[in-house]
């Protein structure tokens, strides 16, 4: 039998559902997804949104792509097996408008009772086929003993098969009912027709199915939008943290034009004046996402207005807040392109870890302690990430990001009755920006900048005057008996001249000179008549011994060693207010082998004298040597 001349049409179908799944397969480079469902939807799958927008072409482009090859297998079976019977009995012509009608009314049922789904295949139309078949050989088996047994079968294997496998058939039980209505109406009004052939009730259906295609709602089209603009808000402002070399005041000024976009949002929210039912979970919580976002965004409006990180609590708080409310039950995100990730991924494993430390900040075998540190330590034992410091009643003493065991992100510190201490940012432990202080009631007590020279810029008394304006004035504080605790002078925002300490009976605790902010020399006295003479290289840890005598030590060991590779190591490390050094980090590194060599010498060493202020008061502070083998 001769296929191509007695079925041209249903053979011209199954070969262009073939060309276009395998199009689309070479096209879209994968079967993975979420990418191939949102090729198919780029590529002309059907989605209410745009198909009731813009895009109608969508109602029949979609009828030739297919979820996957046993979507598309299963229903070429079935299109081969009904449509060589249905074309037989109608004609080419009247075959494909038998079709596509079929598939335009499976596409409006679809548009209808469906809420944006992406929907692909050619069962709406072949339902279509089975239905008109279904009447026509109901119709002649009653004129003569025409078996219809055959065609039914068929369908209603079909329709098993749909109900059976609906998830990895990608099917869609409005568009084969939609479909298989049209059909029976196509079927029953062929019946008045003179023949099977004629061309004239698909006619008459065509207008009508227009008709209604143009009396759907289009909320879909404006629910869409108005989620999109969601979308373009936050795309648009995480990437103005990407734009190279923005200054502040230009990044503040494009931050705020997006932050008002979510007052336009949530205006287009409210202006629909209808939404079904399956959408009003969706559309409370779309509200609450605005609201809290807004929250957000005007909190850090105010933060970088105010160079203050104090308001990362409260924009912490709105993130906690809006997290309820981001997971949709219709997801609307299909037209955000997919990229790959091509970001190198740090594959180091991290593991969670509690360490307790006592009042001085050195680590203790387990609880009791003073304080306690929740995050993530790497297989070095490095702190890495976002951690939280806590006293001993679980009260937050910090929260801040740490680097390779160093302080390397905004910090902010807590009192034990939950005020702030002092806020601001470091980078590989280094402070730099404007931090904040804080007084035990609260109030801010400094403003101080950490650029390429300090500048103090602001101090209040707990009451809130000024002691300190824009750099210049005398700093003054007291003891709660009111006596004078320490008193000097800002100049241009930095320490200048004589600066007095007194102890609480008002004797002479120390006397300090600054010249540009840095401490020239200084003399203390401590009650019991002990006598201390220091320059600023007491606010820094040094070895014991002397630095001759560490360079002394550390070649020794070197030449004991006698490693056959040569280089330097620089290390850094922690040295706590009783001389015990920890969170060793190697700035420069020859081999791991010599690396950690470098560290035991150190440990091994000269015992190390912390920072100490007003030149006996210990510190801790960061050391650092470099071992040359």
């Amino acid at each position: 039998m001769d296929f191509s001349k007695k079925f041209p049409a249903t053979l011209i179908l199954l070969a262009t559902h073939a060309v276009v799944f395998v199009y689309c397969r070479y096209s879209i480079g994968t079967f993975d997804e979420p990418m191939w469902s949102q090729g198919l939807l780029f590529r002309g799958a059907e989605f209410a949104p745009l198909t009731l927008d813009k895009e109608w072409y969508r109602l029949f482009t979609h009828l030739f792509m297919h979820g996957s090859i046993a979507h598309l297998l299963f229903n070429m079976y079935a299109l081969f097996t009904v449509g060589r019977e249905v074309e037989h009995t109608t004609g080419t012509n009247k075959f494909l408008w038998i079709y596509f009608l079929s598939g335009f009314g499976a596409s409006l049922a679809s548009l209808y009772f469906n809420l944006f789904a992406v929907g692909v295949g050619a069962s709406g139309a072949i339902f279509g086929l089975f239905g008109f078949s279904l009447v026509v050989q109901i119709a002649e088996s009653r004129k003569s003993d025409h078996p219809i047994t055959p065609i039914v079968i068929n369908f209603l294997v079909f329709l098993v098969i749909n109900i059976l496998f609906a998830e990895v058939l990608n099917a869609d039980t409005y568009a084969h009912l939609g479909g298989l209505a049209c059909g029976l109406i196509l079927g029953v009004l062929s019946l008045l027709q003179p023949t099977y052939r004629t061309l004239k009730a698909e006619l008459l259906l065509l207008p009508v199915c227009l008709y209604l295609f143009f009396a759907l709602p289009r909320y879909p089209v404006t629910y869409f939008n108005f989620f999109q603009k969601i979308l373009n808000i936050e795309d648009s402002t995480r990437a103005l943290y990407d734009v190279p070399n923005l200054t502040n005041e230009k990044f503040l000024e494009r931050y705020q034009q997006y932050n008002l976009q979510w007052d336009t949002a949530l205006a287009m929210l409210q202006a629909h004046t209808y939404l079904p039912a399956a959408l009003h979970a969706d559309t409370l919580k779309l509200t609450r996402y605005i609201t809290f976002n807004k929250k957000e965004s005007d909190f850090r409006i105010k933060m970088i207005a105010d160079e203050s990180y104090r308001y990362l609590d409260s924009i912490e708080w709105a993130q906690q807040q809006v997290r309820p409310y981001s997971q949709l039950d219709y997801v609307l995100t299909q037209l955000r392109p997919i990229k790959p990730d091509t970001k190198k991924r740090d594959t180091t494993k991290l593991i969670p870890t509690e360490v307790w430390y006592n009042k001085d900040w050195e680590e203790l075998p387990g609880p009791p302690g003073a304080y306690y540190r929740r995050g993530m330590q790497d297989s070095l034992g490095r702190w890495q990430g976002a951690l939280r410091d806590y006293y001993q009643d679980g009260t937050v003493q910090m929260k801040g990001t740490y680097k390779n065991s160093q302080r390397h992100g905004v910090f902010i510190y807590y009192s034990n009755h939950n005020t702030y201490t002092s806020a601001g940012r470091y980078v590989n432990e280094r402070p730099v920006g404007k931090w904040e202080t804080f007084h035990g009631n609260g109030r801010l007590k400094s403003e101080e900048y950490f650029l390429e020279k300090y500048y103090m810029k602001n101090i209040w008394d707990t009451a809130g005057y000024f002691l300190v304006k824009e750099g210049e004035g005398r700093l003054v504080e007291h003891y709660a008996n009111g006596v004078i605790s320490e008193t000097g002078m800002y100049k241009e925002g930095r320490r200048e001249g004589v600066w007095e300490g007194r102890h609480k009976n008002g004797s002479l605790y120390f006397e300090e000179f600054y010249n540009d902010g840095r401490l020239v020399s200084g003399r203390s006295r401590l009650l019991d008549g002990q006598t201390f003479v220091y320059d600023a290289s007491s606010f820094y840890p040094m070895p014991e011994s002397g630095n001759a005598k560490l360079v002394s030590y550390l070649k020794t060991k070197v030449a004991e060693a006698n490693p056959a590779q040569h280089g330097k190591v620089a290390v850094a490390f922690r040295v706590s207010v009783h001389g015990v050094l920890s969170d060793f980090l190697v700035e420069k590194s020859v081999t791991p082998e010599l690396d950690a060599l470098a560290i035991e010498f150190i440990k091994t060493g000269p015992r190390w004298i912390p920072a100490r202020e007003h030149g006996h008061q210990y510190q801790p502070g960061w050391g650092w040597v470099t071992v040359e083998f």
